[in-house]
């Protein structure tokens, strides 16, 4: 496969935004072809082939439509077409001949999805042919109706938890290192939302990242979550005695939700999942401090 079919199936990734009845929330629509020979080897068009059905999400087709439609007709491999369903005992051998073609799944073919005012998109049509030389092949339906909108890449938990989120700080007082057996151990981090740009397929995206909650790992088996990134004395509301004398380091692990906005559509939209970062403390050493019963003051006697 040419670069470009490769660039194509990146497309199949991506999890359309499927608003019509009927049509499954990970591709937009599945349709058996029955009827006509097995789809030999991968489609070409960003989806999977699978038996003699063809997944296709409206996103990878857009790409497919326009690479074709941008391709000399006298040597493309494949053509698509836009057409609405039919009667499936029609009999049809040309898309927008004016003679509808046969759907084998009526019932789930012809179900309009609910597009918030929108013009609902027609169903998509693909053949192909295997030289520029050799006869062109069947249409083939891949891809029921679907909305304006499932045309619009998302981006998913995965590509959020890609993004470089700064770790953000974490506050140790104490500041010394070195702590009492027994006072507590005061921790706090600033962790302000963050704003990142990044490409989803020549896409440019922004997005937001929100810190939504703080796991504390003090080290000694001791770890608490909170919604509050904790404050410094003396308004200080996460804190952890240690029991024992030993080295400790605490870890921050931060939480983050997200949202994002595409740069040809300004409406924010939620990221489906969330993103972490951790901060690791420098040591911390807990040491006793042990009283001495003394006749004068401690200045006298060193103690």
């Amino acid at each position: 496969m040419d670069g470009s079919g490769s660039r194509l199936r990146d497309l199949s990734r991506l999890t359309a935004r499927t608003r019509g009845a009927g049509l499954s929330a990970a591709v937009v629509a599945l349709v058996v072809l029955l009827g006509t020979p097995a789809y030999a080897g991968p489609p070409h068009i960003g989806g999977e082939a699978k038996d003699d059905a063809v997944e296709m999400n409206a996103h990878a087709a857009a790409g497919a439509e326009a690479e074709a439609a941008a391709t000399d007709p006298a040597v493309r491999l494949r053509e698509f077409k836009r057409m609405a369903d039919c009667d499936p005992s029609a009999v049809g051998t040309e898309a927008g001949s004016g003679v509808c073609l046969p759907v084998s799944s009526p019932a789930e073919f012809s179900a309009l999805p609910g597009c918030e005012g929108e013009e609902p998109v027609q169903p998509l049509w693909m053949r192909e042919r295997a030289t520029a030389t050799t006869a062109w092949g069947p249409w083939r339906n891949v891809m029921g109706w679907t909305c304006p909108a499932d045309y619009t890449p998302v981006f998913t938990a995965e590509d959020f938890r890609r993004l470089p989120l700064a770790p953000p700080v974490l506050g140790i007082q104490p500041a010394t290192g070195e702590h009492l057996v027994t006072m507590p151990a005061i921790a706090y981090t600033q962790a302000p939302a963050q704003t990142l740009t990044t490409d989803l397929l020549g896409v440019p995206v922004q997005v937001e990242a929100t810190p939504t909650s703080y796991t504390w790992d003090f080290g000694d088996g001791t770890t608490i979550t909170t919604t509050s990134p904790g404050h410094p004395y003396p308004d200080h509301d996460v804190t952890h005695p240690y029991t024992k004398v030993g080295t400790w380091t605490i870890t921050l692990t931060t939480t983050y939700t997200g949202r994002y906005t595409l740069a040809d559509d300004p409406t924010w939209h939620t990221i489906n999942g969330t993103a972490t970062t951790t901060t690791t403390s420098a040591p911390i050493t807990t040491v006793e401090a042990p009283t001495h019963l003394v006749q004068d003051t401690c200045t006298t006697h060193n103690c």
